[in-house]
């Protein structure tokens, strides 16, 4: 029961802060705006989160966690271009809702901040289970062997996160149509060149 409570203000906590600091900005947000709306306590608040960037730290891992479920649904064997079709949906999925857009370029500034970009490889959840498909499909010759694939995936997930920073400053255009050129653009890079040119087929219904 005492468990559940804790988990249940947590959320609210989670909740709240997230709809304050989408509000009125992560810099200028108030903590007693947070609580107030949480109905709980200031205490209970750095309980939960010893720090604002908590917060934006449980965000990031809780899209995360959304893409590598997506990702890892799909067969082991699945051509890279599924496997990148699947991680651009999910991820313009994940970062779509509008109070996630609001706070995006303040969660890639915690990341960098919290030094996380450069941790070891298997700390982070996304970036190993995409080294390990772009392994596999380095293994079946989709992909130029110039470069390792594991760094070849760090780097196309390095301009994914560029890319999405730039996207943070202005989220009223549509995210789905960077992120899809971004990845054609990367890869017709890496792609082996007795490859047709790496494109995703279109799909009924899709602006692309």
């Amino acid at each position: 029961m005492r468990q559940h409570q804790k988990e249940q203000t947590h959320q609210k906590l989670f909740d709240a802060a997230i709809e304050i600091f989408a509000r009125d900005g992560f810099a200028d947000a108030n903590i007693a705006d947070v609580t107030t709306l949480a109905g709980v306590s200031r205490a209970s608040f750095y309980f939960h989160f010893p720090t604002k960037d908590d917060v934006l730290t449980e965000l990031l891992g809780d899209c995360e966690e959304e893409v590598l479920a997506d990702v890892n649904a799909l067969h082991a064997d699945a051509p890279l271009r599924e496997v990148l079709d699947v991680f651009t949906t999910s991820t313009v999925r994940a970062w779509s809702n509008p109070l996630r857009a609001k706070l995006i370029i303040d969660v890639f500034a915690v990341r960098v901040r919290r030094g996380s970009v450069l941790d070891d490889r298997e700390s982070e959840i996304v970036r190993s289970a995409m080294a390990r498909r772009f392994a596999r499909a380095a293994d079946r010759h989709e992909l130029s062997a110039l470069i390792p694939a594991a760094n070849l995936s760090d780097l196309y997930l390095l301009h994914c996160f560029a890319m999405m920073a730039s996207w943070g400053t202005d989220t009223s255009r549509p995210l789905g149509p960077l992120f899809r050129s971004m990845t054609e653009l990367f890869m017709n890079g890496a792609y082996a060149k007795d490859r047709a040119p790496f494109e995703f087929e279109a799909r009924p219904g899709a602006s692309r």
